[in-house]
Order: C-alpha cells, then sequence, then structure tokens
C-alpha cells in the first residue's frame, strides 16, 4: 500500500468505542403487557356504536406526532432530521433515530411531544365528542409512556449518553 493510499484510509476511518450502560430488551411479556393495557383500558365500559374512534385515533395519533415531531426540529434546531427515519417498531414507532442519538435530545422530543400532544387534544375538547377525546388521549398516552419510562431510566447518563433504538431493544450506551 502506497503512502498517499495509507492517509486517505487513515483520514476516512473513524473509530467508535461506546460502552453499554443500560439495555431494556423488548421482550414478550413487556408486549403482551403493552398491548393488554390498551386492550382494558381501551374496551372498559367500551359502547360497541362508537368504532369509528377507536379506529382511526391510532393513524391520527401517528400523524399528529408526526407533524409535531417535524415541527419541533424545524423551530427549535433549525435543520432538516438527519439521521431520523419513520420507524415502525413495538413500544416505538414514528420519526425515531437511526443510529446512537443524544439521550437528552430524544428524551427532549419525547417530552414536547407529550405535553405538546396532550395540550392540543384537551384544547379540541369543545369541538370533539368526548368518545373522540377519550380515545385519542389514550393512543396519545399509550404511545408516549412506555417511551418516557425507558428514557427517564436513562436520566443518569443525559449527558453522554445515546440511545440506540432497535426492533428488539433500547438500549443506552456512553462513549
Amino acid at each position: 500500500m502506497s503512502i498517499q493510499q495509507e492517509s486517505n484510509l487513515s483520514k476516512q476511518s473513524t473509530i467508535y468505542s461506546y460502552t453499554l450502560m443500560k439495555r431494556y430488551y423488548h421482550s414478550l411479556y413487556k408486549i403482551v403487557l403493552y398491548y393488554m393495557t390498551l386492550v382494558l383500558v381501551v374496551f372498559y365500559k367500551f359502547d360497541p356504536s362508537h368504532w369509528l374512534p377507536l379506529l382511526v385515533s391510532f393513524p391520527l395519533i401517528l400523524i399528529f406526532h408526526t407533524l409535531l415531531i417535524r415541527a419541533y426540529f424545524h423551530f427549535t434546531i433549525g435543520m432538516a432530521m438527519r439521521g431520523w427515519s419513520y420507524r415502525w417498531g413495538i413500544f416505538w414507532a414514528g420519526f425515531l433515530p437511526e443510529g446512537h442519538a443524544s439521550v437528552r435530545l430524544v428524551t427532549k422530543v419525547q417530552l414536547h411531544l407529550f405535553f405538546i400532544g396532550l395540550a392540543l387534544i384537551l384544547i379540541l375538547y369543545p369541538w370533539i365528542p368526548r368518545t373522540w377525546l377519550i380515545h385519542l388521549t389514550i393512543f396519545h398516552c399509550w404511545m408516549i409512556l412506555p417511551r418516557l419510562w425507558m428514557l427517564l431510566r436513562f436520566q443518569p447518563y443525559r449527558k453522554a449518553g445515546l440511545v440506540k433504538i432497535t426492533s428488539k431493544e433500547t438500549s443506552c450506551y456512553i462513549q
């Protein structure tokens, strides 16, 4: 190998060294518990004549979350969402970091998503029927609360911590 090839290789090479601090597996037990909670809450005192809010609330919340996250990145960071993509998962669905992302940033995005989303749903209170309000609130909280629980468990590492979200686990690393 020539000297020029070696210098080009060293300029292009990057070495990442992360230390795993915590990992939460998305086990079958947690997944069943997650969905059973939704079923129990949604069908508690369920009126069979109100199927439309049940079927439409989840897709509406996904669209709503997508718009809020895009607006958050546009107005706070002022840049495109590089490194974030739309993904499907059990506990994580929507715009998520593709690789490692700062614990602080992901927590901040999810907290803003939770509070702004809840406030906007509650602002609609005078204009939408009660069943729609209840279903939108249930699906919103059902999607966000497990994320916040995992992220708040990573808070001791918020300064240097990085979150990696996959379909099987959510992990926290430090550099």
